[in-house]
């Protein structure tokens, strides 16, 4: 396994956890943990999955050369 693959999946790792201490939380509602959770979501999502496609963009170009 890669360094880089070893590095986002301890992110992806630390972020379920994060996620799972907000939700073990008796601080804040359902509700608003729900809303918390879909925004942090989303936001990892807008950062995560286009560094994968241009990473994944890369090799194929690599293969083409």
């Amino acid at each position: 396994m890669t360094r880089t693959r070893i590095a986002v999946l301890v992110l992806l790792v630390l972020i379920v956890l994060a996620h799972v201490a907000l939700w073990r939380s008796d601080r804040m509602e359902t509700g608003m943990k729900l809303t918390l959770t879909l925004i942090n979501a989303v936001g990892w999502a807008v950062v995560l999955i286009p560094a994968w496609a241009v990473g994944r963009w890369l090799d194929a170009h690599r293969r083409d050369d």
